[in-house]
């Protein structure tokens, strides 16, 4: 029975002796650790954002300013039935001249896609505005589409490319 409570004395020293803290530096030395674990932690995130090509993807209601003009698309939805299966599916938007010349805007400048990258057609007549300096001008893209989740809106304002998540068109009623 001895060598029981002396076997048992020792494995729990052995295990209180493993689970210690052997630290022998100061605690200011160890915060200073901390910190400095925490600042290359930042850098570390920081520089993965930078280096990551994914867009900016932005919603309606968003405002999207590139060189001179701000864009945001205000609203969408279905405008009209088609057929059986498609419908026109509308994306209204605004535009403001922020420039000091006159800027020229097309429904060229824009495609939508489904969330399987499948191009939708244009519909109806292709859309231009020419927004004069310090003025908005207010306009819309029409699509032909069957129901799908969500759509992808690609647009170059200026030389950047931009690229919204719109609402899709979820029922064919």
């Amino acid at each position: 029975m001895k060598k029981f409570w002396l076997v048992s004395a020792m494995a729990a020293a052995l295990m209180l002796a493993a689970c210690s803290d052997e630290s022998s530096e100061p605690a200011e030395t160890e915060e200073a650790a901390t910190e400095e674990t925490a600042e290359e932690a930042s850098t570390e995130t920081e520089e993965a954002a930078e280096e990551s090509t994914e867009p900016t993807l932005y919603l309606v209601g968003d405002e999207v300013t590139s060189g001179d003009l701000t864009v945001t698309v205000t609203d969408t939805g279905v405008a009209e039935q088609i057929d059986e299966t498609n419908r026109v599916y509308e994306i209204n938007m605004t535009v403001t001249n922020n420039g000091e010349g006159e800027v020229s805007l097309s429904s060229e400048d824009f495609s939508l896609t489904d969330l399987s990258d499948e191009e939708k057609a244009a519909y109806g007549d292709a859309a231009e505005w020419t927004i004069a300096a310090g003025e908005t001008a207010e306009g819309s893209l029409q699509y032909e589409s069957a129901a799908t989740t969500a759509f992808k809106l690609f647009g170059t304002i200026g030389e950047e490319e931009v690229e919204w998540r719109l609402p899709g068109i979820t029922s064919l009623d």
